[in-house]
């Protein structure tokens, strides 16, 4: 099984080269151009990573970032992504937000984080389907015969 990104930013030069540079690496990659659309996605599919624009047209991703903090009950590791010095960080969950980075950023240390980060969520899902208690039915015999 292969990790699973999603990148959200409403730059489409942006998106395609982090998604390229996250293919290289063997991650499948799925893309959204705005929030609406990546929350859409999410509720869809399954992603260990969403690699997140915070400025965005029609939904945020301070607002991505919200709903997935009261939806979600397994969420993806959040790397956000942001060219905003003025942005108050502090706001975010930290329970929900895994990284930030600012832009401009090296695209290969961003692809580095990216897959590391999906790497380590797979692994965490792994372990915690592992720990649970399967039941399986056996046919019964009558106790009559």
């Amino acid at each position: 099984m292969k990790p699973r990104v999603l990148v959200v930013d409403d730059d489409l030069a942006i998106r395609t080269l982090i998604a390229r540079i996250l293919e290289r690496k063997g991650v499948e990659t799925e893309c959204a151009q705005d929030g609406a659309e990546a929350i859409e996605k999410m509720t869809a599919n399954h992603y260990h990573v969403v690699v997140l624009d915070l400025m965005m047209p029609k939904v945020t991703g301070f607002e991505v970032v919200e709903h997935v903090r009261n939806n979600f009950i397994t969420r993806p590791a959040i790397v956000l992504v942001t060219a905003g010095v003025d942005v108050d960080l502090r706001t975010l969950d930290g329970t929900v937000v895994h990284s930030v980075v600012r832009k401009p950023f090296d695209i290969h240390e961003l692809g580095d984080l990216i897959t590391v980060t999906a790497q380590q969520m797979m692994e965490a899902e792994k372990s915690r389907d592992a720990g649970l208690m399967r039941v399986i039915e056996f046919p019964t015999k009558s106790l009559e015969n």
